[in-house]
């Protein structure tokens, strides 16, 4: 079976927004990834509008040692579809200064959050180096860039390869 980089750009509902609009996301969420093969490599970018916190002892393998602030309801969700499909958020696994990590300021309270994530499939964190923030990017938003830096290795298929045939000659017919 062969594999393939899925990438999967999302957008969910703030916080403010209804019950069922948020249902109607996660269940599309959920047909997207269901859909995806286990065998390719997914990377998830997105604005979640989730706050997930720092909890990585309750969230083993979807969050990092290194998240920021404190959870909300959207979080909360948000982790429980992660730990679902085994995926993992990477802002969380690097240590670095918030300023780095944190991507949207709210406007009335000034207070940064990290919203917006790169997932990947717990198996293939490896290939994520580092997942920080742009500060100073001029990208027309009131969000920071984010950019993660990966190095993904996709092996070729398993037993789709021809099999090579050796010529066998009869070499004691060649003596005489």
């Amino acid at each position: 079976m062969s594999r393939y980089l899925i990438i999967i750009s999302a957008y969910a509902p703030t916080i403010t927004s209804s019950d069922d609009v948020n249902k109607q996301f996660y269940e599309l969420f959920d047909q997207v990834i269901k859909t995806t093969p286990l065998s390719d490599k997914l990377v998830i970018l997105g604005d979640f509008n989730a706050r997930v916190g720092r909890d990585h002892s309750s969230w083993e393998g979807v969050l990092g040692r290194h998240g920021v602030g404190k959870i909300n309801d959207n979080g909360r969700l948000f982790l429980s579809k992660c730990a679902e499909y085994s995926l993992c958020i990477t802002n969380t696994l690097f240590r670095m200064a918030d300023k780095y990590k944190t991507i949207w300021m709210h406007p009335r309270s000034k207070h940064w959050h990290m919203i917006d994530f790169v997932i990947v499939r717990q198996r293939d964190m490896r290939d994520v180096r580092v997942t920080r923030a742009m500060r100073g990017a001029e990208c027309w938003t009131d969000h920071r860039l984010v950019r993660a830096t990966m190095n993904l290795h996709i092996p070729p298929p398993h037993g789709n390869r021809p099999k090579t045939v050796r010529a066998s000659y009869n070499t004691k017919r060649l003596k005489n």
